[in-house]
């Protein structure tokens, strides 16, 4: 597999290469929408450098979260590396993008509890604003929501790409060692 420096590189080529290729195939009405490029070129960064198929290993991705990567310790238990759910080019994505959602909404409701210790506020009120807005987002920026789709795959395809590439690449050398077992 190529190294984490080459995925990061990867990741950040993709990402610039993305702002003209937005520009030349969006459609014409979403061309002008240049801060929903910029989530296109946000969230291709993001899914590449801190949602990346990887998290299910001791990586650098993984030491990226600092003191939060605690809560990618259960990710990384649940899916074994290199398989269809961590490596797959529309559904390991979504389960990244899903686990995250999934912890922050525990972590906000921890996080709402306390506050209710210090200040009486209303939880189940907060939880079905953060939760509405979360639901209704495709509808209300569907520019947005289709920019951070794609980059969301496209971070995890250039991944993805580059192991396959690499792996093809291994097999073809006729002057690689063999294992001894």
């Amino acid at each position: 597999m190529p190294d984490g420096k080459t995925h990061d590189r990867l990741t950040i080529i993709g990402a610039a290469l993305s702002v003209p290729t937005w520009l030349l195939f969006a459609p014409p009405d979403w061309r002008a929408d240049y801060p929903a490029c910029a989530t296109l070129v946000i969230s291709t960064l993001f899914s590449g450098l801190m949602l990346s198929p990887d998290l299910d290993l001791d990586s650098s991705i993984y030491q990226r979260w600092g003191p939060l990567r605690f809560l990618w310790w259960p990710y990384q238990k649940l899916i074994p590396h290199r398989s269809f759910l961590s490596h797959s080019l529309l559904i390991a994505p979504m389960l990244r993008v899903l686990y995250f959602l999934v912890i922050s909404y525990v972590l906000f409701r921890a996080g709402s509890w306390a506050i209710n210790f210090v200040t009486p506020v209303n939880r189940n009120a907060m939880s079905d604003a953060a939760f509405g807005a979360l639901v209704d987002f495709p509808n209300r920026h569907p520019h947005h929501f289709y920019a951070a789709a794609i980059g969301t795959i496209l971070g995890t395809a250039l991944h993805v790409g580059a192991d396959a590439f690499w792996t093809r690449l291994q097999k073809a050398n006729p002057f690689r060692r063999k294992r001894r077992r």
